[in-house]
Order: C-alpha cells, then structure tokens, then sequence
C-alpha cells in the first residue's frame, strides 16, 4: 500500500467514525472520537485498516496535545487547528 493509499484509508475511517457520531446524534468530541475510533479498532480483522485506526487514533492525541488557543472549554474539534498536526486537507470536522 503507497503513502497516498495508508492516507486515504486514515482519512477513510476517521470519516467513518465521524460519521458514526454524527448518525448517532452523538456530540463530535474528543473523546467520543476516540472512543468510535477505539471501539472501530477493536472490532477490525483487516491489517490495514487496524493500521489506519491506530494511526487515526495517535493523530486525534496528538491533535488533542496541541496548545489551547482560546477555543470552548468543551475541547470540540476545530477546523482552524485541524491542518497543525493531521496532514489530511480532505477531513471536514463540524462542531
């Protein structure tokens, strides 16, 4: 699998879960996204996809690290910070 494909898949199964959220009429945190992204990972037989969820996981902790700079005390995605750690242009968060 290229870069371009690992990516794509990471992009792929953060929308899924995201998505799982948003159907869910689940509020888009943090923590509900790794808890999607976790429970996803849990229930995979695909090496690649298990792949793309650890490597989706370790961006949205990474992504959670980065310093505050002045959002809602509830910690919700932003898109003004979304391109500063994940190198995925192609993911749409909505708060």
């Amino acid at each position: 699998m290229s870069k371009n494909d690992k990516e794509r898949l990471v992009d792929k199964v953060m929308g899924e879960a995201v998505m799982s959220l948003l159907e869910a009429d689940d509020d888009v945190s943090f923590d509900a996204l790794l808890s999607q992204l976790q429970e996803s990972l849990h229930d995979e037989n695909d090496h690649g996809r298990r792949e793309a969820f650890r490597t989706a996981i370790n961006g949205v902790h990474q992504f959670r690290m980065l310093p505050d700079s002045g959002s809602s005390p509830s910690r919700s995605l932003k898109l003004h910070r979304r391109d500063a750690v994940l190198s995925h242009p192609n993911i749409v968060y909505k708060h």
